[in-house]
């Protein structure tokens, strides 16, 4: 079921009724579980196996873990949870790229594999149910909270239907208070939810897809196009994949928050940043976070005999970077864009710390040539990462970066009439609106005639300007 589908809405609008007649918490929690049964069943029948099973384990390892006085008892409880869930993400997500990788590996020597071309099963949103089951036991583990006594309870956050597809990857912390307290949404809920769910309705449908049918058809030939073609469809890239994925977190908060549920924010203006540590505070924030906290920071800890500060950190920057790049998908132009990131997040921090102080350009103006400056290499380096991240294989991404690089002038010359038009819309506004604001948020503050009037603009561009054909979301693969 798409989050852009009538059926969707219908959904949504039964189970807020639902909500209400159903009174008490515990029948809420309940209602909340099935629903969410049922919108996942829509994926296929094997996800819901595998998370119903991989949900049971992680409640009892809570336990557990909760109950346990021994250290050495709770680690190994610990390891028992995190490996069935990394045991889980491997197989059914890493099986054939790790078998493809052996292959080639054995194959100068002479021995032959047979590989499967595609995994046997694909479990929608697996990387997103998985993080947050391990991120709920290492949070148990070292104390920052107290594992549920309720299975519905637990089920119920990490089956959450808005969620469960591609994130936000909410934690367990933030959420489970909230399913306690009891689902009572606001008139101001309501109203935010929906302008969250038209936002992201708009990023989605209007920009990313009208944007897709172009630039994916250069990306998946780049040996075919002129450099021009090739960057216009960088460019177009770099717009399609930001109005698409935070379009969808937008759209997963307002669904939550219709409801009551608040989630955080995903998506921080990034392409304001000034630096590559700012884009990613700014870009795909719950996934960035998690990252940090439950990989680069123990990592630390792990690695202070390091006297080096900067060798230290620039190492597990680039350990967890590479994580984050395998974690997107099975594939090596993953891997490489992980580690781009990582090499790119490492010159940073030494820059910075040769500096002896976090460089902080945000206070200057948005139009200071420093502050430009410093946002157009960011930028460059995010979409040179992007050439990996938007192409199929090795092969393709180098002949697109070289045919760049050339600036080759044989080859097509294709012309879009959205790509430069959309772009120059999202640039403008990165440019020109404080990153630090939540304009979604603050509509519900203004008057009644400002309110009307952006929310009929939102809907007339839905209805005026959508793209002929739906897209799924780009993410949803991950």
């Amino acid at each position: 079921m798409s989050f852009m589908s009538l059926e969707f809405v219908v959904f949504l609008v039964f189970l807020g009724l639902c909500l209400v007649f159903a009174g008490k918490t515990g029948r809420q929690t309940w209602l909340l579980l099935l629903f969410s049964y049922g919108f996942y069943l829509s994926s296929g029948l094997v996800g819901v196996l595998v998370v119903t099973l991989l949900s049971l384990v992680d409640f009892g390892v809570s336990r557990r873990l909760g109950s346990s006085t021994s250290e050495e008892t709770c680690r190994r409880w610990l390891w028992a949870g995190l490996t069935t869930n990394i045991g889980a993400l491997v197989f059914f997500k890493y099986s054939v790229f790790l078998a493809e990788t052996v292959a080639a590996a054995v194959r100068p020597l002479g021995v032959r594999m047979s590989v499967p071309g595609a995994p046997l099963l694909q479990i929608i949103g697996l990387s997103y149910f998985t993080f947050a089951g391990m991120s709920y036991l290492l949070d148990i583990y070292y104390g920052k909270m107290k594992p549920s006594h309720s299975i519905s309870e637990y089920v119920c956050y990490l089956m959450y239907f808005p969620k469960l597809i591609a994130g936000p990857i909410v934690r367990a912390a933030d959420f489970l208070p909230q399913l306690r307290r009891g689902i009572r949404p606001s008139t101001q809920d309501i109203e935010i939810g929906c302008a969250y769910f038209l936002v992201g309705a708009v990023k989605k449908l209007v920009i990313a897809d009208q944007l897709a049918s172009h630039v994916s058809m250069i990306l998946a030939a780049p040996q075919h196009y002129n450099a021009f073609t090739l960057l216009q469809g960088l460019v177009g890239y770099t717009v399609q994949i930001y109005a698409d994925f935070s379009g969808y977190s937008d759209m997963a908060i307002g669904s939550a928050r219709l409801i009551g549920i608040k989630f955080p924010q995903n998506f921080l203006m990034p392409y304001s940043s000034v630096n590559i540590a700012e884009f990613w505070r700014r870009w795909h924030v719950t996934m960035s976070s998690w990252f940090r906290d439950y990989v680069f920071l123990p990592l630390e800890v792990g690695s202070r005999g390091l006297r080096n500060a900067n060798v230290r950190a620039s190492r597990n920057l680039i350990i967890t970077m590479l994580l984050c790049g395998l974690w997107h998908g099975a594939s090596w132009n993953f891997v490489l864009w992980g580690g781009l990131h990582g090499v790119a997040l490492a010159v940073y921090q030494v820059y910075a710390s040769v500096r002896g102080r976090q460089v902080r350009r945000e206070t200057r103006s948005a139009f200071h040539p420093g502050t430009l400056a410093a946002r157009a290499l960011t930028l460059l380096v995010v979409m040179l990462g992007y050439i990996l991240f938007g192409t199929h294989t090795l092969t393709l991404a180098f002949t697109y970066l070289w045919r760049m690089l050339t600036w080759s002038s044989d080859g097509v010359a294709l012309g879009s009439p959205y790509i430069l038009p959309l772009a120059t819309a999202v640039f403008i506004v990165h440019l020109f609106i404080d990153k630090d604001r939540n304009v979604i948020e603050e509509v519900a503050t203004y008057s009644v005639a400002t309110r009307v009037l952006t929310y009929a603009t939102l809907l007339l561009a839905l209805t005026s300007l959508v793209a002929s054909e739906a897209v799924p979301f780009v993410y949803r693969q991950f």
